[in-house]
């Protein structure tokens, strides 16, 4: 289990401070979906599936929040376009398409990464751009997530997950696959009508974030900004 776990923590430098950990329309779940038969499988074969089939969609809208930050994206394997929002830091804009990286931050974010870099290399009125071999900007797209489509999450075989019984889930009929340690607890979400997309998550722990997928095959639709583009700084 990897790729929902939250990235990693904020520091004082630029690299770690642009790090990332990531109700909507439904997941292929209207009334007339017929059931998908997912309740029926173990608890890690549910959450596999699930996971599984947001990757063969392609693409999908996700909605991340944790303490402190949160996080608003479409994805896909090769592009990613949405914002990211940190508490007491500021936010960002963020565009991946292929290697090239675009972001654009709010005044408090461009301030935070000025300082630590010791040059004005962001601002508010212009597109910083860069590649994947770029530290920087390869932090700043690492909050797409986007090896959720490209390698998918599995749970390890000796996961202590148990399976509950299926309920409504914004809007959605949905079984829950649930993992308590120490305390803690973090539950995911199957849709059992439509495709068996994973559509929910919600944790407890510090580690893990709550988020939302939803609008599975849409379009992403990254491309090269207009206006003013710069480029990243080497980091």
């Amino acid at each position: 289990m990897t790729s929902l776990t939250a990235c990693n923590d904020d520091s004082d430098t630029a690299q770690s401070a642009a790090a990332g950990s990531t109700p909507s329309k439904g997941a292929d779940a209207s009334p007339a979906a017929k059931a998908n038969g997912i309740e029926k499988l173990s608890a890690k074969e549910i959450y596999d599936t699930g996971m599984k089939t947001n990757a063969q969609a392609g693409s999908f809208h996700e909605k991340m929040e944790r303490e402190g930050t949160k996080s608003d994206l479409r994805l896909s394997a090769t592009e990613c376009v949405g914002t990211v929002e940190i508490s007491e830091k500021g936010s960002f804009e963020i565009i991946r398409k292929g290697n090239d990286i675009w972001a654009k931050p709010d005044s408090a974010f461009a301030k935070g990464l000025n300082s630590a870099l010791g040059e004005s290399a962001f601002s508010t009125e212009k597109w910083t751009h860069g590649t994947s071999s770029n530290a920087l900007m390869a932090k700043l797209a690492s909050w797409c997530h986007q090896e959720q489509l490209s390698a998918p999450d599995t749970l390890d075989a000796g996961s202590k997950v148990t399976k509950g019984k299926a309920a409504t889930v914004d809007g959605q009929q949905a079984v829950p696959v649930v993992l308590t340690e120490k305390g803690e607890s973090v539950t995911w979400y199957v849709a059992t009508t439509g495709k068996p997309y994973f559509i929910k998550q919600d944790s407890t722990r510090d580690d893990m974030q709550d988020l939302t997928d939803s609008d599975f095959g849409g379009s992403v639709g990254a491309k090269a900004p207009s206006g003013a583009v710069v480029e990243a700084p080497a980091a």
